[in-house]
């Protein structure tokens, strides 16, 4: 239940911190570890969370916004009813991670690592995906049509796209990508 407001920490490990309820506000986080740490109703706010370690942390009802998470590392992570709006998480890992009712908002994901994850009630809404890897992980029922799809990476098959939800001119974009040839 603390308030932790413009603090500066970098580089620090904290593995296997357990915080409830907490709020970070402007603060600095750079280059820590957070592995195997246990996030509940905490509250990220205009923070840089860049290179921070959350590898196999659990993040149950937190909110990350108008935050940096330059290369950030969530790979085996779970994330549940976990919220990112208008952040900047481009180079960020989050492979093998399970994400169950989690939302991207307004968010910048240039070659974020998507791959691997178990997927329940993802939320992709204007986000910017650039070249994100998806590879296995399944993107059905995933709402894609208010984010700018560039170049994503699945499998040879593409079988992460089945069910997914895109626009006209989405699908065109991908299908030539996989050797489809479209008359007009």
């Amino acid at each position: 239940g603390m308030d932790f407001v413009g603090q500066t920490v970098t580089g620090n490990d904290l593995a296997g911190v357990e915080l409830s309820g907490c709020r970070f506000v402007r603060c600095r986080l750079t280059g820590c570890g957070f592995a195997a740490a246990t996030f509940r109703d905490v509250l990220f706010q205009d923070c840089d969370l860049s290179r921070c370690r959350f590898t196999r942390a659990s993040l149950t009802r937190c909110a990350f916004e108008d935050c940096k998470a330059l290369g950030a590392d969530f790979s085996g992570a779970g994330l549940r009813d976990v919220s990112f709006s208008r952040c900047r998480l481009d180079l960020t890992n989050c492979n093998a991670a399970a994400l169950r009712d989690a939302a991207f908002r307004d968010c910048s994901m240039e070659e974020t690592a998507l791959s691997g994850c178990r997927v329940k009630g993802l939320t992709l809404e204007r986000c910017a995906l650039t070249r994100v890897n998806f590879f296995q992980t399944p993107l059905a029922g995933v709402d894609l049509t208010s984010c700018t799809l560039t170049e994503p990476v699945f499998s040879a098959s593409a079988g992460e796209l089945k069910g997914a939800v895109m626009d006209l001119f989405q699908a065109a974009q991908l299908a030539r990508r996989f050797g489809v040839i479209i008359k007009e």
